[in-house]
């Protein structure tokens, strides 16, 4: 019988929730929200694509049952009579995969996805990257963006225990999802390049199934390309050098690439871009992940996954049973803007390149304004690849606190980010992005670890200006170098 006393009763909600949702793990990156609320705060700790990068400024809804259409604003345009004229349907030819029609994409979609997206998919990929094993063996499957396939991917992959190869400094998403999911992480070291491979080989060979609590890991995964956090892109050689420590060791990559289409290319179209894995992938073991996030928008939500068709099917099943594909209406509304440019034609010898440009006229203003005003005996920076990101070490070893015995490299990043705070510029530390279960350093080598990300995507050149001064005023703070 239904209790008939109408006092509400407390629910213990904590009772309910499963193991994994107790033991889910959130990014640090998380912790930077509530700085950005501060007034007058400049952040360079953000990730976010300019929206000036979108190729959409609006869009009219046509919505019968109400009667009339919606205009939906977009960067820089609030009024519907800037749009462009409206274009009479045609037919799309009969040479191209691309036909978006909402009848069918905003039904449900099953398989690997919305039939005309796969295919343009799937040849964008042979033109782009051309997998070196029979196109028969390997297959295109779309996602709701690089988490929703990194999620797939971990929960056909690996078991609860196993462990997973990423990067010494990786993006939180691949720390925090394979932590929630019970992959324990390992990190690989890294230097100017990627992962070393040296390091890779002899970790796998010394891999202690005892001590680390599991077999060896069977996979290692990275971002290649303008990486996120660390802005480096792995040159040929370095991939084909790990691809080999792969090989020898039966290990799959994965290799979650959004960032692809930033890298710098001095002359456009005519710089090729850098080979990547799957282009080098002779045996079927590269499991790659491509984003419309940086080239369309993140909110998109639309992704895919290439590789050998048995993981890649795998995978798809998982799916079936989640998220079920992208959005109809992102599926639809990217066919459209493709149909726009002309296919591939347009978007991958002319939108693309310009898209690299942006990113890249950014990211050398950032680097020529840090060489202007930052005090060289507080921190480097590389010339940047590409990308949004820029990896500044700070000089730890040439701090007074850790001269003296007085600090550790760890204290004193955490005061440097403190001070930033109190100068109102918003940085990321390193420490955000390290992924556990790597060497143990000495307090020297330690010292020359510690970094912090720069995003260079959003900010005004103004603030960018402003942003740097901010940073070298509290760098000759923590350094002792105020006159």
């Amino acid at each position: 019988m239904p209790s008939a006393n109408p006092t509400p009763v407390k629910v213990d909600y904590a009772s309910f929730l499963s193991d994994e949702a107790k033991g889910r793990v959130r990014s640090q990156l998380k912790e930077l929200r509530p700085y950005f609320e501060i007034p007058g705060m400049i952040s360079f700790g953000g990730g976010y694509p300019h929206p000036s990068t979108w190729p959409i400024n609006g869009m009219t809804l046509s919505v019968p049952f109400a009667g009339k259409s919606v205009f939906v604003p977009g960067f820089e345009n609030r009024d519907s009579s800037t749009l462009l004229p409206l274009a009479k349907y045609t037919p799309p030819a009969k040479t191209s995969v691309v036909g978006p029609d909402l009848s069918n994409d905003l039904q449900y979609s099953a398989g690997m996805g919305i039939p005309f997206m796969v295919k343009w998919l799937t040849e964008h990929v042979k033109k782009m990257h051309d997998p070196p094993y029979p196109d028969g063996q390997w297959s295109v499957l779309t996602t709701a963006g690089n988490t929703d396939g990194q999620d797939g991917i971990y929960r056909t992959l690996f078991n609860k225990g196993d462990s997973v190869l990423l990067e010494e400094f990786a993006y939180p998403a691949a720390l925090t999802t394979a932590q929630s999911q019970g992959i324990v992480p390992a990190a690989v070291p890294m230097d100017g390049d990627g992962v070393v491979p040296a390091d890779l080989d002899k970790m796998l060979e010394e891999w202690d199934e005892v001590a680390r609590g599991g077999r060896r890991p069977k996979a290692l995964l990275l971002v290649p390309t303008c990486s996120n956090p660390t802005g480096v892109t792995y040159p040929a050689l370095r991939k084909r050098e790990v691809y080999a420590v792969c090989r020898k060791w039966n290990i799959l990559i994965i290799e979650d690439d959004p960032y692809c289409y930033l890298q710098i290319r001095p002359d456009g179209a005519d710089s090729p871009l850098v080979p990547s894995f799957l282009s080098m992938d002779i045996d079927g073991r590269v499991v790659r992940m491509d984003s419309f996030s940086k080239f369309i928008a993140p909110g998109s939500r639309c992704g895919w996954i290439t590789g050998p068709k048995p993981l890649v099917q795998a995978i798809a099943h998982k799916t079936e049973s989640s998220t079920n594909n992208p959005s109809g209406i992102s599926i639809a509304t990217i066919g459209a803007v493709i149909q726009a440019w002309g296919g591939h034609e347009g978007l991958e010898n002319r939108y693309l390149p310009h898209i690299s440009e942006v990113y890249s006229q950014r990211g050398l203003r950032f680097v020529a304004l840090l060489e202007k005003y930052i005090p060289g005996l507080t921190a480097e920076w590389p010339q940047p690849s590409g990308g949004m990101f820029l990896w500044l070490r700070l000089r730890i070893e040439t701090h007074p606190s850790f001269l003296s015995g007085r600090s550790t490299p760890t204290e004193i990043q955490d005061r440097v980010f403190k001070t930033f705070i109190e100068e109102r510029i918003l940085t990321a530390p390193s420490s955000y992005f390290k992924t556990p279960g790597g060497p143990e350093w000495s307090r020297e080598e330690e010292a020359k670890r510690i970094f912090v990300r720069l995003s260079f995507s959003l900010p005004t050149p103004e603030e960018m200006e402003e942003g740097i001064k901010r940073m070298a005023r509290g760098l000759k703070k923590e350094w002792g170098l105020e006159q």
